[in-house]
């Protein structure tokens, strides 16, 4: 199976060696105000690749900047992640195996937001020109898993079925987010596989980036005209282009993407990014870091048996409870003292592994664990 969009190629800037600026997460995370605490769901689409495809490995060569490899001092800058990220992918090794055979369905997110910009000041967006995921904020009454229904059909203009029963998601994880702009995120995150999902199997990703492109060229028009700038802010939603392409994308190419979106470097994720990066005026790319994280979730399942086994057994409010660690209504004083425990080792409660070793570990421990599953229904009937 294969689509007509090419994966994502790392290409040069015109500056060799641009400096992404430094994220001090310490500072974006010194609220202001009271936190607010939101619910947002995210829905990860997965399928198998086509047999016998082999990915070759991942090496610290492959992830390095347009400078080369990365200092020490440079590791720490962006975001607090670097170092974490190093953990999770390599550990102690130079190069990373991707053995699960999953593709990931992932939208590359326009970088300019039409609906903030005015004619004389362009605005970006959120992440802008990465590789993600559909999902967003919960609409009031709505659950975690409706959210995540939503958002794919609306971001991804996938056409789901209306029967409930013929869209199966399994609930992955739930993790809370660090502060931004006195706001943390509540993020359920659910997977959705082609081969339990008839929709997604049959869906014809070039048909979606032809929409795209019409959306695109629809949009330019009313631009040209100046039409744009008289419309109220619901009505630039209905018209703006958000989603530049859909793609399927192999584990090795997306855990690329994410990895290097924190490089001390600007590493453009492809010439796309990197031409509309000139043309803002924007120096770096936002961090990836829970992309990765939730890319190493599902690169631990080792087959669709092992992961339906692993998300049947999770007690949904449990989970919740352990993910988090941060309250609406904390005061800034209350906000750093979490943090503070956060960083101590909280933090690891929302994720199944927190290095390279450890994912190898999960990995072939599940795998055992669907391999039992499976034999004592046969070990039964024998008997």
């Amino acid at each position: 199976r294969r689509t007509c969009s090419s994966s994502p190629a790392l290409v040069d800037t015109h500056d060799p060696c641009p400096r992404n600026p430094a994220h001090p997460v310490s500072s974006e995370m010194l609220t202001t105000e009271p936190l607010q605490v939101r619910r947002a769901a995210t829905i990860i689409c997965i399928r198998c690749a086509p047999e016998g495809q082999r990915l070759a490995p991942l090496t610290r060569a492959d992830v390095a900047g347009p400078c080369g490899a990365e200092t020490p001092a440079d590791a720490g800058k962006v975001g607090g992640d670097s170092a974490a990220r190093d953990e999770l992918v390599f550990g102690a090794a130079d190069s990373v195996s991707f053995s699960s055979g999953w593709e990931m369905l992932l939208g590359q997110g326009e970088v300019q937001n039409w609906v903030r910009s005015s004619p004389g000041k362009a605005e970006h967006m959120r992440y802008p020109g990465e590789w993600k995921f559909a999902g967003g904020v919960l609409e009031p009454g709505e659950s975690p898993e409706e959210a995540a229904v939503r958002e794919l059909q609306e971001e991804f203009m996938v056409h789901l079925p209306k029967e409930r029963a013929a869209c199966k998601l399994h609930l992955l994880t739930v993790m809370q987010t660090r502060p931004v702009r006195n706001v943390s995120y509540i993020m359920y995150n659910f997977v959705a596989a082609a081969e339990e999902n008839q929709w997604l199997e049959q869906l014809d990703s070039c048909a979606v980036n032809s929409a795209l492109e019409k959306r695109r060229v629809e949009h330019a028009a009313i631009l040209g005209t100046g039409a744009f700038w008289d419309l109220d802010k619901p009505e630039r939603e209905q018209v703006s282009p958000e989603v530049r392409e859909l793609s399927w994308l192999d584990m090795r190419s997306a855990v690329l993407n994410a990895y290097t979106s924190m490089n001390s470097t600007l590493t453009p994720a492809n010439a796309f990014q990197a031409e509309e990066f000139v043309r803002l005026g924007i120096a770096g790319r936002d961090p990836m870091f829970v992309t990765l994280a939730l890319l190493l979730e599902v690169e631990s399942f080792p087959t669709l048996r092992s992961l339906v086994q692993h998300t049947a057994s999770l007690d949904p409010e449990l989970v919740l409870q352990q993910a988090r660690w941060l309250e609406h209504g904390m005061s800034p004083e209350e906000v750093a003292q979490a943090w503070q425990t956060w960083q101590q080792g909280a933090r690891d409660a929302s994720r199944s592994f927190t290095s390279a070793e450890g994912l190898a570990l999960l990995r072939a421990e599940r795998s055992h664990a669907a391999e039992a599953a499976a034999e004592a229904p046969a070990a039964e009937e024998g008997a």
